[in-house]
Protein backbone atom coordinates (compact mmCIF):
# COMPACT_ATOMS: atom_id res chain seq x y z
CA UNK A 1 0.00 0.00 0.00
CA UNK A 2 3.15 2.44 0.83
CA UNK A 3 4.48 1.82 -2.75
CA UNK A 4 0.67 3.13 -4.07
CA UNK A 5 1.21 6.29 -2.73
CA UNK A 6 5.48 6.86 -3.54
CA UNK A 7 5.89 9.07 -6.83
CA UNK A 8 6.36 6.97 -9.24
CA UNK A 9 10.03 8.90 -9.99
CA UNK A 10 11.41 7.44 -6.64
CA UNK A 11 9.84 3.73 -7.33
CA UNK A 12 11.86 3.55 -10.27
CA UNK A 13 14.92 4.59 -8.41
CA UNK A 14 14.53 2.18 -5.61
CA UNK A 15 13.73 -0.35 -8.21
CA UNK A 16 17.29 0.15 -9.88
CA UNK A 17 19.01 0.43 -6.50
CA UNK A 18 17.95 -2.70 -5.35
CA UNK A 19 18.46 -4.69 -8.61
CA UNK A 20 22.10 -3.70 -7.91
CA UNK A 21 22.15 -5.02 -4.41
CA UNK A 22 20.91 -8.26 -5.99
CA UNK A 23 23.47 -8.35 -8.16
CA UNK A 24 26.36 -7.76 -6.02
CA UNK A 25 25.23 -10.08 -3.69
CA UNK A 26 25.12 -12.65 -6.19
CA UNK A 27 28.42 -12.35 -7.33
CA UNK A 28 29.82 -12.58 -3.96
CA UNK A 29 28.14 -16.09 -3.06
CA UNK A 30 28.77 -17.66 -6.34
CA UNK A 31 31.88 -16.32 -8.10
CA UNK A 32 34.05 -15.35 -4.89
CA UNK A 33 33.61 -17.64 -2.61
CA UNK A 34 34.02 -20.91 -4.81
CA UNK A 35 37.45 -19.62 -5.93
CA UNK A 36 38.83 -18.72 -2.29
CA UNK A 37 38.00 -22.32 -1.78
CA UNK A 38 39.72 -23.67 -4.31
CA UNK A 39 42.56 -21.37 -4.15
CA UNK A 40 42.95 -22.68 0.02
CA UNK A 41 42.78 -26.11 -1.30
CA UNK A 42 45.45 -25.66 -3.55
CA UNK A 43 47.62 -23.85 -1.12
CA UNK A 44 47.05 -26.76 1.28
CA UNK A 45 48.46 -29.77 -0.80
CA UNK A 46 51.35 -27.65 -1.78
CA UNK A 47 52.57 -26.97 1.97
CA UNK A 48 51.55 -30.85 2.53
CA UNK A 49 53.87 -31.81 -0.69
CA UNK A 50 56.38 -29.88 1.13
CA UNK A 51 56.19 -31.33 4.27
CA UNK A 52 56.86 -34.48 2.85
CA UNK A 53 59.70 -33.68 0.86
CA UNK A 54 61.43 -32.67 4.14
CA UNK A 55 60.36 -35.67 6.51
CA UNK A 56 58.24 -33.13 8.32
CA UNK A 57 60.99 -31.76 9.94
CA UNK A 58 61.62 -28.17 9.29
CA UNK A 59 60.88 -26.27 12.59
CA UNK A 60 60.27 -22.97 10.08
CA UNK A 61 57.95 -24.47 8.06
CA UNK A 62 56.05 -26.70 11.31
CA UNK A 63 55.30 -23.84 12.93
CA UNK A 64 54.76 -21.02 10.30
CA UNK A 65 50.83 -20.25 10.90
CA UNK A 66 49.41 -19.45 7.32
CA UNK A 67 47.93 -16.32 6.80
CA UNK A 68 44.60 -14.99 5.03
CA UNK A 69 45.28 -15.98 1.32
CA UNK A 70 44.88 -13.94 -0.86
CA UNK A 71 44.20 -14.37 -4.65
CA UNK A 72 46.54 -12.44 -6.96
CA UNK A 73 45.96 -12.17 -11.08
CA UNK A 74 49.30 -10.97 -11.33
CA UNK A 75 52.25 -12.88 -13.40
CA UNK A 76 54.16 -16.44 -11.86
CA UNK A 77 57.50 -14.25 -12.13
CA UNK A 78 55.48 -11.15 -9.61
CA UNK A 79 54.73 -13.47 -7.12
CA UNK A 80 56.20 -13.22 -3.79
CA UNK A 81 57.51 -16.48 -1.88
CA UNK A 82 56.37 -17.54 0.95
CA UNK A 83 58.39 -17.55 3.66
CA UNK A 84 59.19 -20.98 4.14
CA UNK A 85 60.27 -21.20 0.89
CA UNK A 86 62.95 -18.74 2.08
CA UNK A 87 66.33 -20.91 2.42
CA UNK A 88 67.72 -20.46 5.84
CA UNK A 89 70.74 -17.52 6.15
CA UNK A 90 73.66 -19.29 7.45
CA UNK A 91 75.77 -17.14 9.27
CA UNK A 92 79.80 -17.34 9.14
CA UNK A 93 81.66 -15.89 11.03
CA UNK A 94 85.38 -14.16 11.35
CA UNK A 95 88.03 -16.06 13.26
CA UNK A 96 88.14 -14.62 17.10
CA UNK A 97 90.46 -11.10 16.82
CA UNK A 98 94.33 -11.40 18.32
CA UNK A 99 93.80 -11.22 21.96
CA UNK A 100 96.26 -8.51 23.82
CA UNK A 101 97.03 -8.37 27.29
CA UNK A 102 94.91 -5.86 29.62
CA UNK A 103 95.93 -2.55 29.33
CA UNK A 104 97.97 -1.67 32.88
CA UNK A 105 97.78 1.85 34.72
CA UNK A 106 100.26 3.88 32.55
CA UNK A 107 101.36 6.09 35.41
CA UNK A 108 100.84 4.67 39.05
CA UNK A 109 102.30 7.74 40.50
CA UNK A 110 100.05 10.28 39.32
CA UNK A 111 97.21 7.43 40.14
CA UNK A 112 98.39 7.60 43.93
CA UNK A 113 99.17 10.88 44.33
CA UNK A 114 96.65 12.97 42.26
CA UNK A 115 99.24 15.79 42.26
CA UNK A 116 101.11 17.28 39.32
CA UNK A 117 104.64 15.50 39.33
CA UNK A 118 107.95 17.76 39.83
CA UNK A 119 109.28 18.83 36.40
CA UNK A 120 113.00 19.57 36.47
CA UNK A 121 114.31 22.77 37.54
CA UNK A 122 115.76 23.57 33.74
CA UNK A 123 112.75 22.78 32.57
CA UNK A 124 110.29 24.74 34.08
CA UNK A 125 108.19 26.81 32.01
CA UNK A 126 109.23 30.25 31.94
CA UNK A 127 107.39 33.04 34.83
CA UNK A 128 105.81 35.37 33.46
CA UNK A 129 104.12 33.39 30.41
CA UNK A 130 105.73 34.55 27.34
CA UNK A 131 103.64 37.78 25.84
CA UNK A 132 102.41 35.71 22.98
CA UNK A 133 99.75 32.62 23.14
CA UNK A 134 101.37 29.32 22.59
CA UNK A 135 98.34 26.82 22.44
CA UNK A 136 99.39 23.28 21.36
CA UNK A 137 96.40 20.88 20.06
CA UNK A 138 96.88 17.24 20.98
CA UNK A 139 94.28 15.62 18.83
CA UNK A 140 92.63 11.91 20.88
CA UNK A 141 90.78 8.77 19.48
CA UNK A 142 92.45 6.09 20.54
CA UNK A 143 94.96 4.54 23.13
CA UNK A 144 94.89 6.38 26.01
CA UNK A 145 98.48 5.25 27.52
CA UNK A 146 100.09 6.84 24.20
CA UNK A 147 97.97 10.11 24.73
CA UNK A 148 99.15 10.48 28.43
CA UNK A 149 103.05 9.67 27.06
CA UNK A 150 102.65 12.32 25.08
CA UNK A 151 101.28 14.63 27.27
CA UNK A 152 103.83 13.76 30.44
CA UNK A 153 106.27 14.55 27.58
CA UNK A 154 105.82 17.82 26.86
CA UNK A 155 105.04 19.06 29.94
CA UNK A 156 108.38 17.60 31.68
CA UNK A 157 110.08 18.78 28.54
CA UNK A 158 108.93 22.38 29.97
CA UNK A 159 106.02 23.39 27.66
CA UNK A 160 103.18 24.89 30.12
CA UNK A 161 100.46 22.84 30.69
CA UNK A 162 97.56 25.66 30.68
CA UNK A 163 99.12 25.74 26.93
CA UNK A 164 98.45 22.24 25.83
CA UNK A 165 94.81 21.55 24.48
CA UNK A 166 93.65 17.98 24.45
CA UNK A 167 90.76 17.33 21.50
CA UNK A 168 88.69 14.66 22.64
CA UNK A 169 87.84 13.27 19.21
CA UNK A 170 86.88 9.98 20.37
CA UNK A 171 83.25 10.19 19.10
CA UNK A 172 81.86 9.13 22.74
CA UNK A 173 80.09 12.82 23.26
CA UNK A 174 80.25 12.93 27.31
CA UNK A 175 81.43 9.49 28.17
CA UNK A 176 84.87 10.23 28.88
CA UNK A 177 84.08 13.65 31.40
CA UNK A 178 81.27 11.60 33.12
CA UNK A 179 83.78 8.63 33.67
CA UNK A 180 81.38 5.55 31.78
CA UNK A 181 84.33 4.40 29.82
CA UNK A 182 86.97 1.98 31.53
CA UNK A 183 90.94 1.35 31.03
CA UNK A 184 90.82 -1.21 28.47
CA UNK A 185 87.69 0.30 25.78
CA UNK A 186 89.82 2.45 22.75
CA UNK A 187 88.70 5.05 23.80
CA UNK A 188 88.94 5.24 27.41
CA UNK A 189 90.07 9.35 28.27
CA UNK A 190 90.88 10.17 31.56
CA UNK A 191 89.80 13.60 32.20
CA UNK A 192 90.76 13.50 36.40
CA UNK A 193 94.43 12.87 35.37
CA UNK A 194 94.42 15.62 32.59
CA UNK A 195 92.43 17.83 35.23
CA UNK A 196 95.74 17.31 37.68
CA UNK A 197 98.46 17.72 35.00
CA UNK A 198 96.83 21.26 34.60
CA UNK A 199 96.07 20.86 30.49
CA UNK A 200 93.06 21.75 28.80
CA UNK A 201 90.08 19.29 27.36
CA UNK A 202 87.78 20.32 24.23
CA UNK A 203 86.14 18.02 22.80
CA UNK A 204 84.67 17.88 19.14
CA UNK A 205 80.96 17.72 18.46
CA UNK A 206 81.25 14.30 16.92
CA UNK A 207 83.95 11.99 15.50
CA UNK A 208 86.10 13.83 12.98
CA UNK A 209 88.30 12.80 10.27
CA UNK A 210 92.38 14.04 10.04
CA UNK A 211 91.43 17.04 7.73
CA UNK A 212 87.95 17.91 9.81
CA UNK A 213 90.31 17.93 12.85
CA UNK A 214 92.68 20.33 11.35
CA UNK A 215 89.98 22.88 10.64
CA UNK A 216 88.93 22.62 14.30
CA UNK A 217 91.79 24.14 15.09
CA UNK A 218 92.06 26.22 12.53
CA UNK A 219 88.17 27.30 13.79
CA UNK A 220 89.24 27.49 17.61
CA UNK A 221 91.90 29.79 16.62
CA UNK A 222 89.85 32.02 14.87
CA UNK A 223 87.27 32.03 17.53
CA UNK A 224 90.29 33.03 20.17
CA UNK A 225 92.07 34.89 18.58
CA UNK A 226 94.94 32.78 18.01
CA UNK A 227 97.23 33.90 15.03
CA UNK A 228 99.17 30.94 15.72
CA UNK A 229 99.20 27.84 17.39
CA UNK A 230 100.93 24.54 17.30
CA UNK A 231 99.57 20.82 17.14
CA UNK A 232 101.31 17.39 17.46
CA UNK A 233 100.65 13.89 17.22
CA UNK A 234 99.37 11.51 20.21
CA UNK A 235 102.15 8.98 19.35
CA UNK A 236 105.31 10.94 19.51
CA UNK A 237 107.66 11.59 22.52
CA UNK A 238 109.37 14.63 23.12
CA UNK A 239 112.51 16.17 25.26
CA UNK A 240 114.31 19.20 25.52
CA UNK A 241 117.92 18.67 24.62
CA UNK A 242 119.91 19.11 27.57
CA UNK A 243 122.74 17.93 25.47
CA UNK A 244 122.25 21.21 23.24
CA UNK A 245 125.55 22.85 23.44
CA UNK A 246 127.32 19.72 21.80
CA UNK A 247 125.72 20.08 18.78
CA UNK A 248 123.42 23.43 18.24
CA UNK A 249 125.38 25.40 16.14
CA UNK A 250 122.55 28.51 16.08
CA UNK A 251 121.99 28.18 19.35
CA UNK A 252 123.38 31.63 21.90
CA UNK A 253 125.00 30.25 24.47
CA UNK A 254 126.40 33.08 25.61
CA UNK A 255 123.07 34.61 26.35
CA UNK A 256 120.93 31.59 27.21
CA UNK A 257 123.17 28.18 27.69
CA UNK A 258 120.01 26.04 27.55
CA UNK A 259 117.08 26.53 26.15
CA UNK A 260 113.69 24.01 26.51
CA UNK A 261 112.02 22.75 23.35
CA UNK A 262 108.85 25.41 24.25
CA UNK A 263 111.90 28.12 23.96
CA UNK A 264 113.29 26.60 21.18
CA UNK A 265 109.75 27.02 19.60
CA UNK A 266 108.80 30.47 21.19
CA UNK A 267 111.64 31.31 19.49
CA UNK A 268 111.41 29.96 16.07
CA UNK A 269 107.93 31.35 16.40
CA UNK A 270 109.03 35.25 17.18
CA UNK A 271 112.35 34.44 13.64
CA UNK A 272 109.31 33.99 11.48
CA UNK A 273 107.76 37.12 12.55
CA UNK A 274 110.02 39.01 12.13
CA UNK A 275 110.16 41.87 9.00
CA UNK A 276 112.41 40.33 7.06
CA UNK A 277 110.99 36.89 6.55
CA UNK A 278 109.04 36.17 3.93
CA UNK A 279 104.85 35.28 4.65
CA UNK A 280 105.07 31.69 6.08
CA UNK A 281 102.25 28.91 6.48
CA UNK A 282 104.05 26.09 8.48
CA UNK A 283 107.55 25.78 10.55
CA UNK A 284 107.78 21.78 11.01
CA UNK A 285 109.65 20.19 13.88
CA UNK A 286 110.81 16.60 12.68
CA UNK A 287 108.19 16.82 9.69
CA UNK A 288 104.55 17.70 11.53
CA UNK A 289 104.98 15.53 14.52
CA UNK A 290 104.93 19.20 16.05
CA UNK A 291 104.03 21.80 13.86
CA UNK A 292 103.67 25.58 14.34
CA UNK A 293 100.80 26.87 12.33
CA UNK A 294 99.96 30.72 11.10
CA UNK A 295 96.40 30.30 10.81
CA UNK A 296 96.07 33.22 8.59
CA UNK A 297 98.13 31.21 5.36
CA UNK A 298 95.79 28.39 6.24
CA UNK A 299 92.63 30.55 5.99
CA UNK A 300 93.89 32.50 3.03
CA UNK A 301 94.48 28.76 0.47
CA UNK A 302 91.00 27.61 1.82
CA UNK A 303 92.11 25.26 4.94
CA UNK A 304 91.98 21.22 4.75
CA UNK A 305 90.37 19.59 1.96
CA UNK A 306 87.96 17.72 4.02
CA UNK A 307 87.46 15.61 1.13
CA UNK A 308 90.54 13.72 1.03
CA UNK A 309 90.26 12.94 5.29
CA UNK A 310 93.17 11.46 6.06
CA UNK A 311 96.19 9.82 4.06
CA UNK A 312 97.38 12.09 0.94
CA UNK A 313 95.56 15.55 2.85
CA UNK A 314 98.75 16.46 4.14
CA UNK A 315 100.12 16.43 0.78
CA UNK A 316 97.17 18.75 -0.37
CA UNK A 317 97.44 21.17 2.16
CA UNK A 318 101.27 21.91 2.13
CA UNK A 319 101.17 21.64 -1.73
CA UNK A 320 98.57 24.10 -2.23
CA UNK A 321 100.57 26.79 0.64
CA UNK A 322 103.50 26.04 -1.34
CA UNK A 323 101.64 27.04 -4.70
CA UNK A 324 100.17 30.13 -3.12
CA UNK A 325 103.89 31.58 -1.91
CA UNK A 326 104.10 30.37 1.57
CA UNK A 327 107.32 29.29 3.22
CA UNK A 328 107.27 26.22 5.14
CA UNK A 329 110.66 26.16 6.79
CA UNK A 330 111.50 23.11 9.34
CA UNK A 331 114.42 22.82 11.85
CA UNK A 332 114.87 21.50 15.26
CA UNK A 333 113.21 22.51 18.42
CA UNK A 334 114.13 19.17 20.93
CA UNK A 335 114.16 15.77 20.57
CA UNK A 336 111.10 14.21 18.88
CA UNK A 337 110.63 10.61 18.72
CA UNK A 338 107.94 8.56 16.57
CA UNK A 339 106.90 5.95 18.94
CA UNK A 340 104.12 3.36 18.64
CA UNK A 341 104.41 2.24 22.27
CA UNK A 342 103.91 3.71 25.77
CA UNK A 343 106.69 3.23 28.24
CA UNK A 344 105.47 0.73 31.09
CA UNK A 345 105.40 3.56 33.48
CA UNK A 346 105.34 7.28 32.14
CA UNK A 347 106.83 8.24 35.90
CA UNK A 348 110.13 7.77 34.01
CA UNK A 349 109.93 10.89 32.51
CA UNK A 350 109.70 12.59 35.54
CA UNK A 351 113.35 10.60 36.23
CA UNK A 352 111.34 8.93 39.71
CA UNK A 353 113.93 6.83 41.46
CA UNK A 354 113.16 3.10 40.80
CA UNK A 355 111.15 4.09 37.97
CA UNK A 356 112.81 2.56 34.54
CA UNK A 357 112.23 3.35 31.47
CA UNK A 358 111.22 0.16 29.68
CA UNK A 359 108.57 -0.83 27.24
CA UNK A 360 106.04 -3.52 25.95
CA UNK A 361 106.76 -5.29 29.22
CA UNK A 362 110.13 -4.54 30.95
CA UNK A 363 112.13 -4.65 27.79
CA UNK A 364 114.28 -2.13 26.40
CA UNK A 365 114.52 -2.50 22.88
CA UNK A 366 118.02 -4.35 22.86
CA UNK A 367 118.41 -6.60 19.34
CA UNK A 368 119.81 -9.80 20.66
CA UNK A 369 121.21 -9.83 17.07
CA UNK A 370 123.33 -6.90 17.31
CA UNK A 371 127.18 -7.05 17.84
CA UNK A 372 126.80 -5.51 20.70
CA UNK A 373 124.29 -6.87 22.29
CA UNK A 374 126.19 -8.50 25.51
CA UNK A 375 127.99 -5.20 26.46
CA UNK A 376 124.53 -3.12 25.85
CA UNK A 377 122.92 -5.61 28.27
CA UNK A 378 125.82 -5.46 30.93
CA UNK A 379 125.06 -1.43 30.88
CA UNK A 380 121.51 -1.84 31.19
CA UNK A 381 122.37 -3.55 34.10
CA UNK A 382 124.60 -1.39 35.63
CA UNK A 383 122.72 1.74 35.20
CA UNK A 384 119.85 -0.28 36.84
CA UNK A 385 121.30 0.09 40.66
CA UNK A 386 121.49 3.97 39.93
CA UNK A 387 118.12 4.82 38.53
CA UNK A 388 117.20 2.92 41.55
CA UNK A 389 118.55 5.69 43.65
CA UNK A 390 118.41 8.30 41.44
CA UNK A 391 115.76 8.22 38.78
CA UNK A 392 116.51 7.90 34.87
CA UNK A 393 119.31 9.60 33.40
CA UNK A 394 118.57 11.79 29.95
CA UNK A 395 120.85 9.96 27.99
CA UNK A 396 119.13 6.35 28.88
CA UNK A 397 115.97 7.89 28.46
CA UNK A 398 116.86 8.90 24.87
CA UNK A 399 118.11 6.04 24.06
CA UNK A 400 114.83 3.62 24.92
CA UNK A 401 113.17 6.32 22.76
CA UNK A 402 114.96 5.98 20.07
CA UNK A 403 114.66 2.06 20.69
CA UNK A 404 111.00 2.42 20.22
CA UNK A 405 111.05 4.23 17.35
CA UNK A 406 113.04 1.74 15.60
CA UNK A 407 111.22 -0.97 16.76
CA UNK A 408 107.99 1.08 15.04
CA UNK A 409 109.63 1.37 11.76
CA UNK A 410 111.03 -2.04 11.84
CA UNK A 411 110.13 -4.14 8.34
CA UNK A 412 109.70 -0.78 6.81
CA UNK A 413 107.01 0.26 9.15
CA UNK A 414 104.16 -2.09 8.46
CA UNK A 415 103.01 -2.74 11.48
CA UNK A 416 103.37 1.13 12.76
CA UNK A 417 99.81 1.70 14.02
CA UNK A 418 98.99 -1.73 15.59
CA UNK A 419 99.17 0.41 18.58
CA UNK A 420 95.70 1.79 17.72
CA UNK A 421 93.89 -1.41 18.31
CA UNK A 422 95.09 -2.82 21.06
CA UNK A 423 92.33 -2.45 23.58
CA UNK A 424 89.53 -5.01 23.20
CA UNK A 425 87.40 -4.25 26.09
CA UNK A 426 84.10 -2.03 26.62
CA UNK A 427 81.75 -4.20 25.02
CA UNK A 428 78.79 -3.00 27.28
CA UNK A 429 79.68 0.59 27.67
CA UNK A 430 78.34 4.03 25.54
CA UNK A 431 78.99 4.04 21.83
CA UNK A 432 81.38 0.73 22.45
CA UNK A 433 82.63 0.11 18.62
CA UNK A 434 84.35 -3.32 17.43
CA UNK A 435 88.03 -2.41 17.15
CA UNK A 436 88.71 -3.94 14.08
CA UNK A 437 85.50 -2.82 12.37
CA UNK A 438 86.74 0.82 13.46
CA UNK A 439 89.97 0.12 11.62
CA UNK A 440 88.54 -1.60 8.46
CA UNK A 441 85.89 1.58 8.56
CA UNK A 442 88.90 4.33 8.82
CA UNK A 443 91.02 1.98 6.56
CA UNK A 444 88.32 2.70 3.28
CA UNK A 445 88.32 6.36 4.08
CA UNK A 446 91.71 6.45 3.49
CA UNK A 447 91.77 4.72 0.20
CA UNK A 448 88.66 6.90 -0.66
CA UNK A 449 90.76 10.01 0.28
CA UNK A 450 93.51 8.72 -1.94
CA UNK A 451 91.13 8.41 -4.74
CA UNK A 452 90.18 11.62 -4.71
CA UNK A 453 93.37 13.22 -4.29
CA UNK A 454 94.13 11.51 -7.48
CA UNK A 455 91.48 12.55 -8.96
CA UNK A 456 91.39 15.77 -8.25
CA UNK A 457 95.54 16.46 -9.12
CA UNK A 458 95.21 13.49 -11.99
CA UNK A 459 98.41 11.72 -10.43
CA UNK A 460 98.41 9.07 -8.01
CA UNK A 461 101.11 9.87 -5.60
CA UNK A 462 101.91 13.51 -3.59
CA UNK A 463 105.06 14.14 -6.19
CA UNK A 464 103.07 16.95 -7.67
CA UNK A 465 106.25 19.17 -7.74
CA UNK A 466 108.33 17.29 -9.92
CA UNK A 467 105.63 17.20 -12.85
CA UNK A 468 105.21 21.03 -12.65
CA UNK A 469 101.70 20.31 -11.63
CA UNK A 470 100.41 23.98 -10.11
CA UNK A 471 97.60 24.69 -7.94
CA UNK A 472 94.87 26.05 -11.13
CA UNK A 473 95.41 22.44 -12.21
CA UNK A 474 92.96 21.23 -9.60
CA UNK A 475 90.07 18.52 -11.08
CA UNK A 476 91.28 20.17 -14.75
CA UNK A 477 94.12 17.28 -15.34
CA UNK A 478 92.89 13.66 -17.08
CA UNK A 479 93.75 10.70 -15.00
CA UNK A 480 98.20 10.06 -16.22
CA UNK A 481 97.05 6.18 -15.49
CA UNK A 482 94.82 3.66 -17.23
CA UNK A 483 91.76 2.73 -14.73
CA UNK A 484 92.28 -0.58 -15.82
CA UNK A 485 95.33 -0.55 -13.80
CA UNK A 486 94.07 0.19 -10.63
CA UNK A 487 92.11 3.06 -8.65
CA UNK A 488 94.03 6.20 -7.64
CA UNK A 489 94.51 4.37 -4.18
CA UNK A 490 97.06 1.85 -5.46
CA UNK A 491 100.32 1.96 -7.18
CA UNK A 492 101.52 5.14 -8.28
CA UNK A 493 104.05 7.00 -6.24
CA UNK A 494 102.61 6.96 -3.08
CA UNK A 495 105.83 6.51 -1.61
CA UNK A 496 107.15 10.08 -1.86
CA UNK A 497 106.20 12.93 -0.14
CA UNK A 498 104.90 16.50 -1.19
CA UNK A 499 108.69 17.76 -0.99
CA UNK A 500 110.25 15.90 -3.57
CA UNK A 501 111.37 12.85 -1.36
CA UNK A 502 112.32 9.97 -2.70
CA UNK A 503 110.28 6.54 -1.34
Amino acid sequence: MLVRHLPARLVSMLSRYLAVILAALLVFYVVREPVNIAVSHLHGHRDAAAAAGDGGGSAASNNVKAGPKVLSFAGPESQTPMADEIPPYNKVYKPEPEKFEAIQDPFPWLTHNSKMPPVLDNNLPPEPHVPEPTPLFIGFTRNWPMLLQCVSSYIAAGWPPADIYIVENTGTFQSNKDEELTLQNPFFMNHTQLNILGVHILQTPALLGFSQLQNYYLHTALQRGWPHFFWSHQDVLVFSDEEVRKKDRDHDHDHDPYATLYERAVGLMRYLGSEDKPPWATHFFAYDHLTLVNRDAYIDVGAWDTHIPFYASDCDMYLRLHWAGYWQPQSEAGLIFDVSAPLDDVGALFRFPGTHATFSGGQTGLDPAHAMYEAELERERDLSAWVDREGETFQHLVHIAQRMQDAKWADQGVFRNTWQALQRGGHEEPFYRDPDGFSAGLDAMIEAGRRVFADKWGHRGCDLLDLGIEAEDAWRLQRDWDLSEGPGSEGGSWGKDWMGGGD
